[in-house]
C-alpha cells in the first residue's frame, strides 16, 4: 500500500509534448502538472494541462521559439482601410437601377509597421466555390505578421502582438479582442525551401492576448478616434520598437476596460496609475530626472499632449483639473482621506483615459485638430 500511494520521484510535465493520432500531429507547450492520483491496487493517473498547442510534430521541432506569429485584432482593418474586396456596381442608362454588380477579392501587398520583429499587416480571404442557401460568401481577415531570421522566444513574439491589440483598445477607447492565428519555424518545413513561401502552422493559446470573458467584440459601428492615414508611419514604427518603454503605461490602462464589473474607484485607481506610469516613460525617454509626485508626471503628459481636449478638462484649466483628479485619486488611495462621490470618481476614470488616448495619437502623429474634431463626434 505504501508502494502504491507513494510518488515514484519527482514528476514534471514534459514539454514539450508530442502527440499523434488518427486527426495528425499536435506540439503541446507549456505544461504544468495539476496533481496525481492513486490507488491500492496499483495503478495512478497524473493530471497536465498544457497552454498552449500548434498543428505539427512529426519532427519533434520545439515550438517555444519561433521564427514567425500571426495574429487578428478586432478593429484594425477598419482602423487601416485595408480589405482584400472591392466592389463596382453598374446602374442602367437611366440611372435608376442595379445592372450589374462586380466584386473582386485580390490579397494586398503587407502594410510594413515596423519594430524588431518586422511587424507587417497581411490580408488574406477566404470564399465558397458554391453558394449555400443560394448564398455567395467571402470572408476577409487582416493579419499581424512578425517574423525574425532566427528563432526567438515565443513571449517576445507576442509582445509586439499585444502591442497592436492595445493599440486598438486605446484608438477605439474599447475592448479589442485578438487571437492567435499560426506560427512558423523554418526548420519544420515539408518541402525544399527555394523561395520565401514557407510552411506555418495552426496553433491555439487561450490566454493569448487579453481576457475576453463577457467582452463583446468591436462592430462595424464602432469608429476609432484617429485611423491610421492619420498617423505618422514612422512614429507607429518608434512606437513598436520602444515596447519595454510603452507597453506598461499602456497595458494598465488598458486593462479596465476588459472588466466591466470592476468599481469605478478600482478603475480610477488603474486609469490613475497608468498616467503615473505614462509620466515616467516620458522622462526616460527624454532623459529626465521623473518627478516624484503624481501631480509633476501628470505635468509631463500634458505637456506632451500640448492641447487641452474639452472631453477630458471640461470647463477647468489644465492645472484645476490636475488638482481634482489628484485629489479623487488620493482619496480612492489613501484611507485617511474621503471617497469621492462615485459619479465624480467615474467621470475622473473617464476623463484620464481619454487623455491616454490623447497622448497617444499625439505620439504617433495625429494633429490636435483631428482629435479635436474627432472628440467633438463622441467617439
Amino acid at each position: 500500500m505504501v508502494e502504491a500511494l507513494g510518488r515514484n520521484g519527482t514528476r514534471t510535465a514534459p514539454d514539450p509534448l508530442f502527440l499523434r493520432s488518427s486527426g495528425g500531429w499536435l506540439t503541446l507547450q507549456d505544461g504544468v502538472e495539476l496533481g496525481s492520483s492513486v490507488s491500492t491496487l496499483g495503478h495512478s493517473e497524473q493530471r497536465l494541462r498544457y497552454f498552449r498547442v500548434v498543428s505539427t510534430g512529426a519532427r519533434g521541432v520545439d515550438y517555444s521559439s519561433v521564427h514567425g506569429m500571426s495574429s487578428t485584432v478586432d478593429g484594425l482593418a477598419t482602423w487601416t482601410g485595408r480589405s482584400p474586396v472591392t466592389q463596382q456596381v453598374l446602374l442602367d442608362p437611366a440611372g435608376q437601377s442595379v445592372n450589374e454588380l462586380f466584386i473582386r477579392a485580390r490579397n494586398l501587398e503587407p502594410l510594413p509597421l515596423g519594430g524588431p520583429l518586422s511587424l507587417k499587416l497581411t490580408t488574406s480571404y477566404t470564399h465558397s466555390a458554391r453558394p449555400k442557401g443560394g448564398v455567395y460568401q467571402i470572408s476577409t481577415a487582416l493579419e499581424v505578421r512578425t517574423r525574425s531570421q532566427e528563432a526567438v522566444d515565443w513571449n517576445v513574439h507576442s509582445q509586439a502582438h499585444r502591442m497592436i491589440q492595445d493599440l486598438m483598445c486605446l484608438v477605439y477607447g474599447k475592448p479589442a479582442l485578438s487571437r492567435l492565428g499560426t506560427v512558423m519555424r523554418e526548420d519544420d518545413q515539408e518541402f525544399e525551401l527555394r523561395d520565401e513561401r514557407r510552411l506555418w502552422r495552426d496553433s491555439y493559446e487561450p490566454t493569448f492576448g487579453r481576457s475576453a470573458r463577457g467582452v463583446e467584440r468591436l462592430t462595424d459601428d464602432d469608429k476609432p478616434l484617429f485611423y491610421f492615414d492619420d498617423v505618422d508611419p514612422e512614429r507607429v514604427s518608434a512606437w513598436l520598437t520602444a515596447y519595454d518603454l510603452w507597453s506598461r503605461p499602456t497595458w494598465i490602462g488598458v486593462t479596465p476596460l476588459f472588466h466591466a464589473d470592476l468599481p469605478v474607484e478600482s478603475r480610477l485607481l488603474q486609469v490613475a496609475v497608468a498616467l503615473e506610469a505614462l509620466g515616467a516613460a516620458i522622462a526616460e525617454r527624454d532623459h529626465k530626472k521623473p518627478p516624484k509626485t503624481f501631480e509633476g508626471l501628470l505635468s509631463l503628459v500634458w505637456q506632451s499632449v500640448a492641447f487641452a481636449p474639452k472631453q477630458v478638462v471640461g470647463e477647468f484649466s489644465i492645472d484645476e483639473w490636475g488638482k481634482r483628479f489628484n485629489q479623487a485619486y488620493k482619496g480612492v488611495k489613501h484611507a485617511d482621506n474621503s471617497l469621492p462621490d462615485p459619479l465624480d470618481a467615474f467621470h475622473r476614470a473617464q476623463e484620464g483615459l481619454t487623455l491616454i488616448r490623447c497622448w497617444l495619437g499625439i505620439e504617433l502623429g495625429v494633429s490636435s485638430a483631428t482629435l479635436n474634431e474627432n472628440l467633438t463626434e463622441g467617439r
